[in-house]
């Protein structure tokens, strides 16, 4: 005799799983960097990571100083995004060694964080009171969903740090840049639960017409991919400074947005 589960205890395992679709990030299995901008979360226009991209390649070679921005879906619940910042610093180590004059731009989405890891070699001109102050510049858009605008405008606060200590003019600065399509990004998380919904709703027509194969096979090709190397784009061109440094005394500031 075949045992048959109830359809909705089907459902009910088929649903468990999915509730770990969006995994925390781990420093381990981030990709070391091939670029300055590393948009693990996939927030960032096309416009904004090229702004971004020029900049940073501007700061190595104009000021020899390596700024990475990066962002991220998920800490793990007890991970600190300070220590997870300092981590990935210690992982890439970015700029010249013995020179450590480097700093990572990170936000992440979930929880609401930026944070600012400074190297050694950056602290004397960019404490963490200083820092502190121009990520405050940042959080309002942040706070509104414009994650393009505060990562150009934290980034241009401490590129303008950098630029003036080492006696450089840099060029194209983005401080009023505005990316395509912005009323999109400030809805991206309602549309994230869009797409969660209507996958959630196929499963439950497939499982209510007894397609459990197609359900599972649904389920496991939307779960298991995707993980990675995240959002990068590898063909925007060079410049990137490569690693070699990566000291850092924990300094930088963060902020809840």
């Amino acid at each position: 005799m075949t045992l048959r589960l109830p359809r909705f205890l089907v459902l009910l395992l088929l649903l468990l799983p999915a509730a770990g679709v969006v995994r925390a990030e781990k420093v381990a299995d981030l990709p070391l960097p091939t670029s300055y901008v590393n948009d693990f979360a996939g927030v960032l226009s096309p416009g904004t990571k090229q702004n971004l991209e020029d900049l940073c390649v501007q700061l190595h070679q104009k000021a020899n100083a390596d700024v990475a921005v990066v962002t991220i879906k998920t800490l793990e619940d007890d991970e600190d995004v300070d220590d997870f910042a300092a981590k990935l610093e210690e992982k890439w180590k970015l700029g010249k060694k013995g020179e450590d004059r480097s700093l990572i731009y990170l936000l992440v989405l979930n929880p609401h964080k930026m944070k600012v890891e400074v190297g050694y070699g950056l602290e004397g001109i960019l404490p963490d009171a200083r820092v502190g102050r121009i990520l405050d510049t940042a959080v309002p858009s942040a706070t509104a969903g414009d994650y393009d605008q505060a990562l150009l405008t934290g980034t241009q606060g401490l590129a303008d740090v950098i630029a003036a200590d080492a006696h450089v003019t840099l060029t194209g600065t983005v401080h009023h840049y505005r990316r395509e399509g912005s009323g999109q990004r400030q809805r991206g998380g309602f549309g994230q639960l869009i797409v969660v919904g209507l996958f959630v709703l196929v499963l439950i027509i497939l499982v209510s017409t007894g397609n459990i194969g197609w359900a599972w096979m649904l389920l496991s090709m939307f779960t298991g991919g995707g993980g990675g190397g995240g959002g990068r784009d590898d063909d925007r061109g060079g410049g990137f400074g490569g690693m070699g440094g990566g000291s850092s005394g924990g300094g930088g500031a963060s902020r809840d947005f």
